[in-house]
């Protein structure tokens, strides 16, 4: 899926945004851009998780708390992942672009480094991971999608055309997803849990701070989510 191999192949799924998603504030100062979007997402350097319209992905737009006329809360999913961020915009609606890449509050992803290639750190890939043999060894990983960039946002007054056949609003997104580099570090397990009362074992954890942004400017990723805005109708998903 990356520029990585897994130790086993990795099933993505599609996450939907439910259309019962509570607005911060319903007097929206980010009304031209707020709405339910279903949408198809295609990545620049892997097309493995690429999505079409007919998979019924969407993308929620919203005002924040603080109803700011130049801030939304932007909520998708591309690789089977949750993406959210509250991103700073500028310009309308129609030809908008974001002014700051932001923390994914979404997505908390880690892959761990293994004599196999990269890992999903989860219990039933420990059997690849390299055991530990006492607290306060170190191990590279990689968080995937931690932070996003809105390159460019349009939103378009009946441009689009709906699976149903309705004209609709068109939406178009180009992001820009992050991943940093990490590390993981050993510590003792509860004794309760070892096979031998009298020998310690060990397991890994995710090394807080330990993430390096700039060793992973080229591991980025560009987005690109287009599709209509929901009509409501049924046959428009």
């Amino acid at each position: 899926m990356r520029k990585f191999t897994y130790a086993l192949s990795v099933f993505a799924c599609a996450v939907f945004a439910s259309c019962d998603k509570e607005m911060d504030n319903w007097y929206s100062e980010t009304f031209s851009y707020a709405g339910r979007f279903v949408v198809a997402t295609a990545c620049d350097e892997y097309d493995d998780d690429n999505t079409a319209i007919e998979d019924g992905l969407e993308v929620l737009i919203y005002n924040t708390a603080a109803n700011l006329s130049d801030e939304i809360w932007l909520d998708f999913s591309v690789a089977g992942l949750p993406q959210k961020g509250k991103l700073k915009v500028t310009g309308a609606s129609a030809e908008a672009v974001g002014t700051t890449t932001v923390e994914n509050v979404s997505s908390h992803s880690y892959y761990i480094d293994t004599d196999y290639g990269l890992a999903p750190f989860e219990s039933n890939y420990a059997g690849y991971f390299r055991v530990p043999t006492a607290a306060g060894e170190f191990n590279d990983g990689i968080q995937l999608y931690t932070r996003i960039t809105l390159d460019n946002l349009k939103i378009l007054s009946g441009a689009a055309t709906s699976t149903g056949g309705n004209v609709a609003d068109s939406i178009y997104l180009r992001v820009t997803l992050h991943h940093d580099y990490m590390q993981f570090e050993s510590r003792q397990t509860d004794s309760e849990n070892w096979a031998d009362p009298n020998v310690p074992e060990y397991e890994w954890a995710v090394k807080p701070g330990s993430n390096t942004p700039a060793d992973a400017a080229d591991w980025d990723e560009h987005w690109t989510i287009s599709g209509y805005r929901y009509t409501g109708y049924p046959e428009d998903m």
